[in-house]
């Protein structure tokens, strides 16, 4: 019997904790004139998707005792064929609502700093901030189609606050007067295999100068830049950084491996399975390119420089398809951008190397090409 209302106790403990949980995420019809409305930048984690930090809406109403974070950066993993409609570029985020003390509490346990910047807004422009949150929230447009540059966590804040402010945050500051590459790379700085990894996927597009605000710590400086339009600013958590460690996830660490490639550059078994490998990767590529709606990821000019004809030179024994595709692969280099070239450079040699020695083992009869031995 005792078990009994001992559960009974709990389930009606559970009810309550429910019920004010609820309460306490009810939405208020309007705001008051005390309300501050600011934007948290969050520092970056582990995980792939958090390398590049977050950005959020926080908006405290004292007076009605609201206190909420709205985030546009939500997705959801079980989200059929997740992966090929990321890729694909047709994945939906939306915009969600959190309680601020649960957002805090869960960064610092991440040990990722949170920064927050008060808007000087008028009470007008707060209200306008806020019905269009509520409008949002409340139709289609909760939901957007994901873009690595321009429709992010970001962008969408970017585009509320300038839609209801007067003189609209500009984007031409000097740590924002980048190419889109360069702004990417720089926020990449201790991870460069990620960092490799998106420039190999990304294509020409991104080596155009910037003409948004699309990354979280670009809006903080762009906010600290445009002076006008912040109140204040502070750190919310303290998060311990740790000492930098030594790491294998380095530039220097794929020049090793180059180079130990490189002492098999005589070998036949060698040639066939490199150039193989980089055919591989560059109809990979392409198929990217062709498929995806992601405008980052068009035009690769990596596609060219390991394109295909050295392979087929190689199978057919044809000096004819190994000077063609030695001369595509040079001239991509001019399309690279330095940005590219800085990243890429272990690979550039690894190739520019491979096909060169494929070059060299020619034969001296015109036409015909000597196999490696």
């Amino acid at each position: 019997m005792n078990k009994k209302i001992s559960g009974i106790k709990k389930q009606i403990a559970l009810l309550i904790c429910c019920f004010c949980f609820l309460i306490g995420f009810t939405q208020p019809t309007t705001i008051s004139n005390n309300t501050k409305i600011s934007v948290l930048t969050c520092g970056i984690g582990d995980e792939m998707y958090t390398l590049f930090g977050h950005t959020a809406l926080r908006v405290v109403d004292e007076d009605q005792n609201f206190d909420v974070v709205y985030n546009w950066g939500m997705f959801d993993f079980r989200t059929p064929n997740f992966y090929s409609r990321f890729v694909k570029g047709d994945l939906l985020y939306y915009l969600d609502v959190d309680n601020f003390n649960d957002f805090i509490y869960n960064y610092t346990i991440d040990k990722r700093e949170v920064f927050e910047q008060e808007l000087n807004l008028t009470f007008d422009e707060k209200l306008a901030v806020w019905n269009e949150i509520n409008r949002q929230l409340k139709s289609k447009d909760r939901y957007y189609t994901y873009g690595f540059i321009d429709n992010n966590c970001t962008t969408k804040v970017v585009d509320l606050i300038n839609k209801v402010v007067e003189k609209p945050i500009s984007y031409n500051f000097p740590t924002n007067n980048h190419s889109y590459r360069y702004l990417l790379n720089e926020g990449l700085k201790n991870h460069y295999f990620q960092k490799l990894g998106i420039n190999l996927l990304f294509g020409y597009p991104t080596n155009k100068n910037s003409e948004l605000i699309f990354l979280p710590v670009k809006l903080k400086e762009g906010l600290t830049h445009n002076k006008y339009i912040v109140k204040s600013e502070k750190k919310l958590n303290i998060v311990e950084k740790l000492p930098q460690k030594f790491t294998i996830n380095s530039i220097y660490t794929l020049w090793i491996i180059v180079l130990v490639m490189l002492l098999l550059i005589k070998s036949n078994k060698f040639q066939y399975i490199y150039f193989g490998a980089s055919t591989l990767f560059s109809l990979f590529l392409l198929t990217v390119a062709l498929y995806t709606n992601h405008q980052e990821l068009h035009f690769n000019v990596l596609i060219l420089f390991y394109n295909p004809l050295i392979f087929i030179g190689l199978l057919s024994s044809k000096r004819f398809f190994i000077v063609i595709g030695m001369i595509l692969s040079i001239l991509s280099l001019f399309f690279f951008g330095i940005e590219l070239l800085k990243v890429t450079s272990p690979l550039i040699v690894l190739n520019l190397a491979n096909i060169l020695a494929l070059f060299l083992l020619k034969s001296k009869k015109e036409g015909n090409f000597v196999l490696p031995k």
